[in-house]
């Protein structure tokens, strides 16, 4: 009876890392799973050794703050690998972690390793690469920009598509989610997407409550929703919008419907301009780090965008404002402009439409289990995919 072995350690791989559980216990109901990972993974069935996505970081000096906090968790990774000898590890995204940590330590027992979501080494992380070429068996990757640079560094790699295109949207009409959402409909509305991990929303939604203030004086009939991820408590958010001096509803069910009722949205950078690009808003994107962390990225980052969006486009078809270019000030006349050109967000619409068509057919999940049961079969002799 094969097992796997999962580290996941933010709320976002989690939820990635269970529904590939799931697709694989659909397909081989007798393979076992443990995991250091989330909620998500344990509902779906998966053996917690620990919990590493309350503490889910960005950047190196981010993750320094809870060195004593992963070296427990490693440890009883250690001791698992130990007993157990898993038949494969599968590490998800979480670079910083899985690469110089996890992955040396799951190869020193031997255990074939798949990769599942590429870290943005294309970005600023190539030096890591090296981790890559010495203990991952196969990266598995969502994007078709990422298969080509694996392929140019020689590294087995599948790309399956991005699983986010078979993820249900919501069928209600823009009035009915209005409605449900407790919203006017003869209003517009402004979606506030701070992100979904608890330091994001630290850093970005007084940015984004400053911003709401201000177009709320540019153009009183604006409303606004801020959707909640439901990884992170709601005390979180009510301290901010405690202060927040502008009328701004949460939503706690579903995001697709939430974007439903958006005309325009200001959007962290990350997996959620993916979304809110798929759920056809227009939006702005914002990204605030710790200075350490922004300071270090800047140094060694290639590419010319940082929003996910603009990144998978290869052009900017969304604005984005970095670190101590994004203020209330910019962002609010940014969203005002664009509520009131139409036509500006009519192109923003095409262009994510076009996006979509980049991102693979339905079936990313299913694709990426295939690749996973392969991976048991034949460990160290599955070739790079070359589709």
């Amino acid at each position: 009876m094969a097992s796997i072995v999962l580290v996941a350690g933010d709320p976002s791989g989690d939820a990635h890392a269970a529904h590939l559980v799931t697709a694989l216990k659909a397909r081989d109901a007798s393979l076992t799973f443990t995991a250091l990972g989330g909620p998500a993974l344990q509902r779906a069935g998966v053996t917690l050794l620990d919990d590493l996505t309350t503490t889910a970081t960005i950047g190196p000096f981010d993750a320094a703050k809870h060195l004593a906090r992963f070296r427990r968790a490693a440890q009883r990774l250690e001791a698992h690998l130990q007993s157990a000898r898993p038949t494969l590890a599968i590490l998800v995204d979480f670079g910083d972690f899985n690469l110089p940590v996890i992955a040396p330590l799951v190869k020193r027992y031997g255990i074939p390793i798949a990769y599942y979501i590429s870290p943005q080494l294309w970005a600023w992380g190539r030096f890591r690469l090296r981790f890559v070429r010495r203990y991952v068996e196969r990266m598995i990757v969502f994007f078709k920009f990422e298969e080509a640079f694996y392929q140019r560094e020689g590294i087995p790699v599948t790309w399956v598509g991005h699983p986010l295109v078979e993820r249900a949207t919501s069928t209600m009409s823009k009035e009915e989610a209005l409605r449900r959402a407790g919203l006017n409909p003869w209003r517009r509305t402004v979606g506030l997407l701070p992100g979904s991990r608890a330091h994001e929303v630290h850093r970005h939604l007084p940015l984004m409550l400053a911003t709401a203030r201000r177009i709320a004086r540019r153009m009183p009939g604006v409303q606004f929703l801020l959707p909640r991820a439901a990884s992170l408590p709601r005390e979180i958010f009510d301290a901010a919008l405690a202060h927040a001096a502008v009328d701004v509803h949460v939503a706690d069910g579903s995001i697709d419907e939430a974007l439903s009722c958006m005309d325009a949205a200001v959007v962290a950078s990350g997996t959620a301009t993916l979304e809110t690009a798929l759920g056809g808003v227009p939006m702005v994107v914002v990204y605030r780090a710790s200075w350490p962390t922004y300071l270090a990225a800047r140094a060694v980052i290639r590419i010319p965008n940082i929003a996910l969006v603009n990144v998978v486009a290869g052009t900017r078809i969304v604005p984005e404002f970095v670190q101590h270019h994004a203020t209330p000030k910019r962002l609010a006349q940014e969203l005002v402009a664009l509520l009131r050109n139409e036509e500006r967000r009519a192109a923003m619409r095409r262009a994510f439409e076009r996006l979509r068509e980049t991102l693979g057919p339905p079936g990313a999940v299913a694709r990426a289990a295939s690749t996973v049961l392969e991976l048991l079969i034949a460990p160290s002799n599955t070739p790079c995919d070359r589709r």
